[in-house]
């Protein structure tokens, strides 16, 4: 085990000790184990792409689904929540807004400017906790998606406030729970009150013209319900997984060692994007509802149970992934599998292009950094909905002058 490989074991250790162990566990004792009260647990990529790309037998709306969670919350207009023709109606609508060039925008309209201080700063040799600077990038992305007007005098506030309202609400799913409890109804409604209210100032707003996803999405003429669903489930699903997941990126590139040399070849930089998102997963677990009997690759899934894709399990997967625990920036990952962490079939994630985007901005500044990175200190997560750091001081050693 490598010093990447050892930090990456601890980052879900440390978090969530129990969940961690039942997990791996599973993953050791077969491709598809069941738990009672939890599921069908499965380990296995092929497995779970079949299970992805199969709409007869599973489906995610009906109860033990992530999607049944999300209706008690926001109600039917949510995307993950969906299925059949209406659905698809929705996601083609969806894909006119979520063009390359208006992706391209709206990072750019949101950090560019943060993103030249965080270069600036390493290029200063200054300290920066990556953790922090990606709070304030997703934060600033949350805000942009919902067209969020910021008091330039109370931006940190702001920011935070937005942060907040993302992590409680993925907080309160978890593998055991089929339905939200009265508590954490009530919690998710406070938590989409207050997104609503925002994404209803700035959908309502005919004067502004700005590049928040509610705008675009009411010049495409989406219902302001339509809209609500789609904006906090994408602003939601990006949220942790920039802010944890980016940091893991990078110190799996400087533990392992082959920062320099993404470096010294930058066109490897788009199989460092999918290498990261193989490990750092952008879902922990997706849960699909059993609805009928049946079979794949000689393993029964009964109705009225729960489906657990387990993306960490199976990306971990030897036969799919030689040497699958090691981050290499120059494997050649399975067409099949390149995009699976993503989803697959009618609910491969909208957000894709986004996520994508969004890690290569940021690598791309950390690449045009001359100099050795140093990681100074590092606190992992404990009891988080993601697993990773909750604190990452890094520094550049830049070379010196002649």
């Amino acid at each position: 085990m490598d010093k990447a490989q050892w930090n990456e074991w601890l980052v879900y250790l440390l978090n969530r000790p129990l969940a961690y162990g039942l997990l791996e566990l599973s993953r050791r004792l077969g491709d598809v184990v069941y738990l009672p009260r939890i599921g069908h647990v499965i380990s296995d990529a092929e497995i779970a792409l079949d299970v992805l790309m199969d709409t007869e037998h599973f489906d995610s709306h009906s109860p033990g689904s992530l999607g049944f969670l999300v209706t008690q919350a926001l109600g039917p207009y949510a995307l993950l929540n969906m299925d059949g023709p209406e659905h698809k109606d929705l996601k083609r609508r969806l894909q006119e807004v979520f063009s390359s060039k208006y992706i391209k925008a709206l990072i750019g309209s949101a950090t560019n400017d943060i993103v030249n201080e965080f270069r600036g700063n390493l290029l200063a040799g200054r300290m920066v906790d990556v953790v922090e600077f990606m709070k304030d990038f997703s934060s600033r992305m949350a805000c942009e998606l919902i067209g969020v007007r910021v008091d330039p005098h109370n931006e940190r506030g702001v920011y935070a406030d937005m942060f907040t309202l993302a992590t409680e609400f993925t907080a309160l799913a978890g593998l055991g729970k089929p339905r939200l409890s009265a508590s954490d109804l009530k919690n998710a409604t406070r938590i989409v009150e207050q997104l609503s209210a925002h994404i209803l100032e700035s959908y309502e707003d005919k004067d502004i013209r700005d590049e928040s996803l509610t705008q675009q999405m009411r010049s495409h003429g989406f219902t302001f319900e339509e809209a609500k669903g789609v904006v906090i489930i994408v602003m939601i699903g990006a949220t942790e997984l920039i802010t944890y997941g980016m940091p893991r990126v990078l110190t799996l590139l400087v533990d392992s060692g082959q920062i320099e040399k993404l470096r010294e070849k930058p066109e490897l930089l788009e199989r460092a994007v999918d290498e990261g998102f193989r490990l750092v997963t952008p879902s922990n677990v997706v849960l699909r509802a059993v609805v009928a009997d049946c079979q794949i690759r000689g393993h029964h899934f009964r109705k009225g149970r729960r489906a657990l894709i387990v993306f960490n399990n199976m990306m971990k997967q030897e036969k799919h992934f030689p040497n699958a625990t090691r981050f290499d920036i120059e494997r050649a990952i399975d067409s099949r599998f390149r995009r699976l962490p993503f989803g697959a079939g009618a609910h491969t994630c909208l957000g894709t292009g986004l996520a994508i985007a969004e890690a290569r901005k940021v690598l791309e500044a950390l690449m045009s950094v001359e100099g050795e990175y140093e990681i100074l200190s590092r606190r992992y997560n404990r009891g988080q909905t993601y697993p990773g750091y909750s604190s990452l001081l890094i520094r550049v050693r830049r070379p010196r002058l002649p």
